[in-house]
């Protein structure tokens, strides 16, 4: 089987390109597949990358390239010129898309309230205007861009022409619903992590946090937490992101310093020490995340995990089994459910083999990857659907 992989990125930039490198892998390893990569001519490309797939070309006539690739089949993740998904639409070979994100169903792409920052999960429309969700952010001059619903509407429409769409949470599954997607192509295929310990760590002493530095991940709630919080326990932050120095400003003006340690953006074997060691990860996503990959990871590591109740994070986590779910914004709640956990090391240590036995009974990369391939063969085996 020939699988053309299409992403912008060529890089280990974010999850969405390492969910690509890991499936390419696993792929190969269990059906010995073929992988094709059409990515970006745009930012960074990593040759490392790059060398996961058989062949590998930058986009530049998409019609032209999938005719002389001549794939089985087509997987799509982050692309963005509509023109490209007119010819997707339109093309001969079956078309799968994940959605990795939200940017194709919120004017703003981060699911949160411009005022107030309240968690969103209603489809995109009128309302959007009334809280000013059009409005984006710029790094050049005038600083912001204005998002267009209609654009947006369109781009939705081609998208439902394609065959089949992969997402990873039953609430993903509910908003591309909410957006009048077909059920009937819809596929719920959860992550998985690569990792798995061997045995739980006798070592577990710290407190984690993994993810970019961003409003969206809720980094004013946890610091907020931490201050009211009674422990001794240090957090570490690993990440980065661009609201980066406003929350170390706001580590300082909460005075809790000595409580905080921001370690930037670390290498996947120290990021996999940090989950091994950890007694739990906090997650205080104001963005309803549509899986939430790094609570799997920790979970992997038998590390439980104390996360908003938000998106698809409900998929993984469940409530006083491997962790605990708290609302969103809430930083009062966040630290009762941290103080509860550190109070408590039995609870701690039947929450850390629950959290390794939910990881291993639903979240392995077999279980992804068989899902995935049957997918794949259902719908080469059913050719184009007609639009």
């Amino acid at each position: 089987m020939h699988i053309l992989w299409i992403n912008e990125v060529a890089d280990f930039t974010g999850g969405c390109e390492r969910y690509i490198a890991d499936t390419v892998r696993l792929l190969k390893k269990y059906y010995k597949t073929e992988a094709t990569l059409l990515y970006g001519v745009e930012g960074w490309t990593e040759t490392k990358f790059l060398k996961i797939f058989d062949h590998a070309f930058p986009i530049v006539k998409l019609q032209r390239q999938i005719q002389e690739i001549n794939p089985d089949i087509i997987y799509v993740h982050r692309l963005s010129e509509l023109t490209n998904y007119e010819i997707l639409a339109k093309n001969k070979k079956p078309v799968i898309r994940f959605f990795h994100d939200h940017k194709l169903f919120c004017l703003r792409e981060h699911k949160y309230t411009a005022i107030g920052n309240k968690t969103c999960t209603k489809p995109i429309g009128l309302h959007c205007y009334l809280k000013l969700g059009f409005i984006k952010r710029k790094l050049t001059f005038p600083y912001i861009k204005f998002s267009s619903l209609p654009k947006f509407k369109y781009e939705q429409k081609l998208n439902k022409k394609l065959d089949s769409f992969v997402v990873a949470s039953d609430y993903m599954k509910d908003h591309l619903l909410a957006h009048k997607f077909p059920a009937e192509k819809i596929n719920v295929i959860p992550l998985f992590s690569t990792s798995e310990a061997k045995e739980i760590s006798t070592k577990k002493d710290i407190l984690l946090f993994v993810g970019q530095i961003v409003r969206g991940k809720g980094i004013d709630t946890l610091l907020q937490a931490m201050k009211l919080a009674k422990t001794d326990k240090k957090l570490l932050i690993c990440g980065s992101g661009k609201q980066e120095t406003e929350f170390q400003d706001l580590t300082k003006k909460l005075g809790i310093e000595e409580k905080v340690n921001w370690l930037g953006k670390v290498k996947r074997k120290e990021l996999d020490s940090y989950y091994r060691n950890a007694l739990c990860l906090l997650m205080p996503s104001r963005v309803p995340e549509t899986f939430g990959l790094t609570g799997l990871e920790a979970m992997s590591y038998g590390t439980p995990v104390i996360a908003s109740n938000v998106g698809g994070i409900g998929q993984w986590l469940k409530d006083g089994e491997n962790g605990f779910l708290v609302p969103p914004n809430d930083p009062q709640t966040l630290a009762k459910k941290l103080e509860q956990f550190l109070s408590d090391q039995k609870e701690q240590k039947r929450m850390q083999q629950e959290a390794i036995k939910a990881f291993s009974e639903k979240f392995r990369s077999e279980f992804h990857i068989e899902k995935l391939y049957q997918l794949f063969i259902k719908l080469i085996a059913g050719g184009k659907n007609e639009h």
